[in-house]
């Protein structure tokens, strides 16, 4: 028992000491871009942020539409949830650029 408690301790502190550094790198490479760049890269971000989110609402309609057709063809609708697992995963990686971004206008002062 005192052994996983360990593991768990010691996986929980490299677990911290990553994310830490990862954020440290990432931020420090926004951090060190002109206002000009870092308006730039905002722009875009948003602009990958919609269109992820529009293709989400785009799969989950057509998810709908194929589930009401069979249940008119066949009688059964063959319902179950879209599975967004890569695009969720790029809207928490944009986000998290976002809020790189942001920050790092505020620490330029950017206007």
């Amino acid at each position: 028992m005192k052994q996983r408690i360990s593991a768990l301790v010691a996986c929980t502190a490299i677990c911290v000491f990553a994310a830490s550094s990862a954020f440290a790198v990432d931020f420090e490479y926004f951090k060190n871009q002109p206002c000009s760049e870092l308006a730039k890269e905002l722009d875009a971000l948003k602009a990958a942020e919609k269109e992820v989110s529009e293709r989400m609402k785009k799969a989950d309609s057509k998810a709908n539409t194929q589930a009401v057709v069979s249940a008119l063809l066949i009688g059964w609708p063959f319902w179950g949830p879209t599975d967004h697992g890569d695009s969720n995963n790029m809207l928490a990686e944009i986000r998290t650029d976002l809020r790189y971004v942001t920050k790092a206008q505020k620490v330029n002062k950017c206007s």
